[in-house]
């Protein structure tokens, strides 16, 4: 049986990004999911941080491998390394006969090294203890036609302001292969800058023309991604 997809989302977007593709997958015969990040719609003092994010996510894929399915993980954007820290000790090898975590689908995705201390996110703006995305119209949904770009926009929720300056302590690709899609559209990250993470993180490198949210713009080139790292999980 072919292993379980868990999407990991970044910031301000929450799981419902991933309906589309989610539903694709199912079609043809993929089971998959999306997890929740805590923080998502919540705002400083007081709110879930990143650690908490990063046990929610491990929390849903140890729900995963407890069904005894092995998992592959879908990260997007922020979610590249609240995912990747949320699988350590969960990857197939350290499981060993057991049902584990076997590979990574990074979708524009954000990898830092082991140490890395987080910085403020340079394309967004914080109000009254909540972060916002600068220019949403642009960085996020560029691609996409005016009435679904209006339709996301309704969608999007605050991250807290606080929380977010803590360590990587662990990296999950260094556990399992990865590929990495890089979207040649993306406003908020830049061509260059994704090659760049994906180098860190020694991953395949496959592209597409999306914008930041390929899912969103193309769902067929994020389930192609995924349907090849599962034929060689």
């Amino acid at each position: 049986m072919a292993p379980a997809v868990l999407f990991v989302p970044g910031f301000w977007e929450g799981p419902i990004v991933f309906e589309k593709v989610i539903s694709l997958l199912k079609e043809s015969g993929i089971y998959a999911e999306a997890a929740e990040l805590p923080s998502t719609g919540t705002t400083s003092p007081g709110n879930p941080t990143m650690k908490d994010d990063i046990a929610a996510v491990r929390t849903h894929i140890q729900t995963l491998l407890d069904r005894g399915d092995d998992v592959l993980l879908a990260l997007h954007s922020g979610g590249g390394f609240l995912g990747s820290e949320a699988m350590e000790g969960l990857d197939k090898k350290s499981r060993g006969d057991q049902s584990g975590v076997v590979s990574i689908v990074f979708l524009t995705a954000a990898v830092f090294p082991e140490g890395y201390q987080h910085q403020p996110l340079p394309f967004a703006v914080v109000e009254g203890g909540a972060s916002y995305c600068a220019q949403p119209e642009t960085l996020l949904f560029g691609d996409l036609p005016e009435d679904e770009k209006t339709k996301w926009l309704a969608t999007l929720k605050p991250q807290p302001a606080e929380g977010w300056d803590d360590t990587v302590r662990y990296t999950g690709w260094k556990d399992v292969p990865s590929i990495y899609l890089i979207c040649e559209g993306d406003n908020a990250l830049p061509v260059p800058l994704q090659e760049q993470l994906a180098g860190l993180a020694g991953s395949e490198i496959q592209r597409c023309s999306a914008g930041h949210l390929a899912m969103l713009s193309q769902p067929e080139a994020v389930v192609g991604v995924i349907q090849a790292a599962l034929a060689r999980a």
